[in-house]
């Protein structure tokens, strides 16, 4: 093998123009990686499986609803005059947290008006998804969500 191959240096030019493309790519990406993540559909589901206790069935009135949070899956629980309804509170736009709307008998997203039915169904406003729904069993008057 010939020497003289590894005892070649780098024009000093080159090196410079090496270093500046470099950092110019670093700089974008650290720009560009946080602005897609913010962008970015939220639509990672919590590690949990299994019947989660939401709470008594008393606890929420006739159209009204509970947020909470079990095992890492945010949820809504909605009371209808026939069932509870559960579906994920985050939204499948940007990932705000929505809330039940007792007035429209809908499930609103504040961030952008985006609107969701009793079915979990997008209504209206830009989200490109349904909201996960989630199974309900009342039991000696407990309300449990299947996750």
């Amino acid at each position: 093998m010939d020497e003289n191959v590894f005892d070649q240096k780098m024009p000093r030019r080159s090196f410079l123009d090496w270093l500046i493309r470099g950092g110019l790519f670093a700089t974008l990406a650290g720009m560009l990686a946080p602005a897609l993540a913010y962008l970015w559909p939220v639509t990672h589901r919590g590690p949990a499986t299994g019947m989660a206790e939401i709470g008594r069935e008393d606890e929420i009135p006739v159209g009204g609803s509970k947020k909470m949070v079990t095992g890492g899956t945010t949820l809504l629980v909605v009371r209808t005059a026939k069932e509870f309804r559960a579906f994920s509170a985050v939204c499948t736009h940007l990932g705000c947290i929505v809330f039940w709307d007792s007035q429209k008998n809908q499930i609103a997203c504040p961030c952008h008006a985006g609107f969701f039915d009793l079915d979990g169904h997008v209504v209206a406003g830009p989200p490109p998804r349904p909201l996960q729904v989630y199974p309900v069993q009342v039991m000696d008057g407990k309300v449990f969500v299947k996750l």
